[in-house]
């Protein structure tokens, strides 16, 4: 993969390469992966949403539907 990434972790696994700009809050390489680029750790005027933290949405889960005590018909073609 080549190119400028930005973004909390980077992993690089064994048979991985990377050409290209990193700025992240980690970084890993695997024994047999490449990396071959400008690297920066930590801040650097980020951007990017300024690497927000991760976090789960607030979202109301959706209530599962019960169809016991219906027949199943089926469609009308069109």
């Amino acid at each position: 993969m080549s190119g400028e990434i930005i973004a909390q972790t980077v992993a690089i696994q064994k048979k991985g390469a990377l050409e290209g700009d990193v700025t992240a809050r980690a970084i890993s390489v695997e024994k047999g992966g490449m990396f071959s680029g400008q690297l920066v750790i930590g801040r650097a005027d980020l951007t990017q949403g300024e690497l927000l933290q991760e976090q789960k949405p607030d979202v109301a889960p959706i209530p599962e539907s019960d169809f016991s005590g219906v027949d199943p018909r089926p469609l009308p073609a069109t």
